[in-house]
């Protein structure tokens, strides 16, 4: 008799165990489903920039990328969000740094129109200048039809250009892929003469093509933070791969200072846990790296 007690009682432990965790599970599920992919942080960092003319301490730069628009109904709803977050931040500069569509939003029933594009870029004003790169999935999309809805909302390419921010500060973009007819395809080293440099670029990898010493801080998107991440340990792909990680924030590659914005949207299913969308800040200051 005390034996069948003692067993029912633990039958009932268990099952309330495997209830628990199921619950758990589906409550994950729905965070990482519907509420954490809907939420819009803001990630403000203070960047040290050595040589940074004195006219430019403290510009601010708003910084968007990976926005995947097309990819759900509340896509115009998510488009007027980061708009309004990203002007309630007052920013100096905008910096753009692609896949702004979702792979296949160029067609089906959930497209985004060029009007909804050209009114969310035509608002991203500021008073020094909004400047933009492409990702990969504008090669989806289209990056002829990308680049004329950006230049007609007043949005400046800098792809394999230099211009300089307040006429003071040298700013460039780096296309997805640095490739030139007769290369074979491969990555061809870009050599930039000027210093201090702000460096655009939709992947952080980008960064080894581009040879030469200068200081400064490439700014780049693409990871989306690994859209999973487990406290203490980064991004869930990351780590069941063993592979290191450059982290949403400020971080270094190749020795140079890299700041990674873990983007405004996601990627397919847009599932996020401990990584929600955001929009970043940079507040420029002179000084020394000390990442």
């Amino acid at each position: 008799m005390e034996r069948e007690r003692r067993n029912k009682l633990l039958r009932n432990f268990f099952r309330a165990v495997h209830c628990g965790v199921g619950g758990v599970v589906v409550l994950l599920l729905l965070w990482g489903c519907f509420v954490e992919p809907n939420l819009l942080l803001v990630r403000r960092c203070t960047v040290p920039i050595p040589g940074l003319p004195p006219e430019l301490e403290n510009t601010r730069a708003v910084v968007i990328g990976d926005t995947h628009f097309g990819s759900s109904f509340l896509e115009r709803w998510r488009m007027e969000r980061i708009l309004r977050r990203a002007l309630r931040e007052k920013p100096d500069t905008v910096w753009l740094l692609g896949d702004y569509a979702a792979a296949g939003a160029a067609r089906g029933p959930r497209t985004m129109s060029d009007e909804d594009f050209l009114r969310f870029f035509s608002g991203l004003k500021a008073p020094l200048g909004t400047y933009a790169v492409l990702g990969n999935h504008e090669l989806w999309f289209g990056r002829k039809k990308m680049c004329r809805l950006l230049e007609r909302a007043g949005v400046r390419m800098i792809e394999n250009k230099v211009v300089m921010l307040g006429g003071k500060l040298a700013l460039t973009g780096l296309p997805d892929r640095i490739s030139f007819p007769g290369d074979g395809g491969k990555p061809v080293p870009l050599r930039i003469g000027h210093d201090p440099l702000i460096i655009l670029s939709h992947r952080a990898g980008m960064l080894r093509n581009v040879k030469g010493k200068f200081s400064g801080l490439t700014v780049a998107a693409d990871t989306h933070g690994g859209q999973i991440r487990i406290p203490g340990k980064g991004a869930l792909g990351a780590f069941l791969k063993g592979r290191k990680e450059n982290p949403p924030g400020l971080s270094r590659l190749g020795g140079r200072p890299l700041f990674i914005t873990s983007g405004a949207g996601g990627h397919r299913l847009g599932f996020r846990l401990n990584c929600p969308p955001e929009i970043a800040v940079l507040t420029l200051k002179c000084g020394k790296a000390e990442i």
